[in-house]
């Protein structure tokens, strides 16, 4: 297994599941070592993202990046589907669910 990232509770899992979406399978260590922030060096109570399988790292590291710019993101654009206004943020319509 290898050390991916090392980001917040909620992030993690967010990430996860990203790469769950494209057939990478990650484990999340640490997830409730957060409490004990301060006690330990921050970095080491953070949550982390570790690869099943070292091959993925490219192609995970590319989604992550691509995942990063894609939340950087401003403005709104319409579902082609339901015609719903989203946020250019957004990957899925939050009305209807259509890819956007």
């Amino acid at each position: 297994m290898e050390l991916l990232i090392r980001t917040d509770r909620v992030q993690v899992h967010l990430l996860r599941q990203l790469l769950a979406m494209h057939g990478i399978k990650a484990h999340i260590f640490n997830e409730h070592m957060q409490s004990v922030a301060g006690e330990v060096p921050l970095d080491a109570a953070l949550p982390q993202l570790w690869l099943d399988d070292e091959l993925d790292r490219v192609r995970a590291l590319a989604l992550l990046r691509e995942h990063e710019v894609s939340r950087q993101r401003t403005g709104s654009h319409y579902c082609r589907q339901c015609r719903e206004e989203n946020p250019a943020s957004f990957e899925l319509c939050w009305h209807c669910g259509a890819e956007l």
